[in-house]
């Protein structure tokens, strides 16, 4: 069934008219939608407090958007100074936040700029699991994140344990964003979706991880599993994470294909993580 369905033309990439002009358009859009997203979610994702107060009444301007557009503010110490929280708390938490936002923002523009500038593919996508599999694969993230949040549930704010548990999973995200920046500004020239080679890149932190924009995604998406905690978040991540990897099995078969020296390259960087001794994976 499934070698059927990799073979049928519509899912030979080579044969869609203008495919590269489309992707970069379409890709750019979707780029451009969410950097403008992260902005105006901005008063709801990093907060207020009372020392930035004063930027508050510029976003007052996009309060008739739609609440899944521009969700309402939050106001951090209104907030959690209830719980008894002290002032140095409150300001370590909306740091935190802000710098989360500050590298999740920057990781939308390089991919915008990834999507603008990326070099021709010269082994082009065929088949189901090199064209539509790679965008299922994509939005199961999106998934876990329209599940209810449930950290509160497990660990509410009169808890010690929930400031604990939010700088862990705070400085995890924070750690997958920077990761996931500092990739896709290495990758830009052979960034891709579909499982396509464009260009080999080797530099930056290549040298080491062969796929680290897919491992800050298993970091990212960890912790977002952990704050919608379900069982069906569970088995998406799961499900996520053997996709991801999946693809990326596909795709170094499409950079071996292209570039020879890619096996050579499998030997000393890891497909995940560092290695930490010889032989290929």
């Amino acid at each position: 069934m499934l070698r059927r369905l990799n073979d049928l033309a519509i899912f030979d990439a080579v044969r869609w008219p203008a495919r590269e002009v489309i992707s970069r358009i379409l890709g750019g859009l979707i780029a451009a939608g969410f950097l403008g997203s992260q902005v105006l979610a901005l008063p709801n994702q990093v907060g207020f407090i009372r020392e930035v107060r004063w930027a508050e009444p510029f976003f007052t301007h996009f309060s008739s958007l739609p609440r899944w557009l521009a969700p309402p503010p939050v106001h951090l110490d209104y907030y959690y100074s209830p719980f008894g929280y002290a002032p140095e708390q409150i300001t370590t938490i909306w740091v935190l936040k802000l710098l989360l936002w500050t590298l999740m923002t920057g990781s939308f523009v390089a991919y915008l700029v990834a999507y603008l500038t990326r070099a021709r593919a010269q082994v082009v996508a065929a088949g189901f699991m090199q064209t539509i599999f790679p965008l299922l694969v994509a939005v199961l993230p999106f998934v876990i994140l329209k599940a209810p949040f449930t950290y509160r549930d497990w660990f509410p704010e009169s808890s010690e344990s929930h400031i604990t548990g939010l700088y862990a999973i705070l400085g995890i995200l924070i750690t997958g964003g920077v990761l996931q920046l500092t990739s896709l500004l290495a990758l830009r020239r052979g960034f891709t979706i579909m499982s396509e080679a464009r260009v080999l890149i080797r530099t930056g932190i290549y040298r080491w991880i062969r796929h680290p924009v897919y491992a800050s995604h298993f970091l990212i998406n960890l912790c977002y599993t952990l704050v919608h905690f379900h069982a069906y978040t569970v088995a998406l991540y799961v499900v996520f994470v053997v996709g991801q990897t999946l693809r990326a099995r596909i795709e170094e078969r499409k950079l071996t294909a292209a570039f020879p020296e890619y096996e050579e390259y499998r030997k000393t960087a890891g497909m995940f993580f560092p290695k930490l001794s010889g032989g290929k994976e």
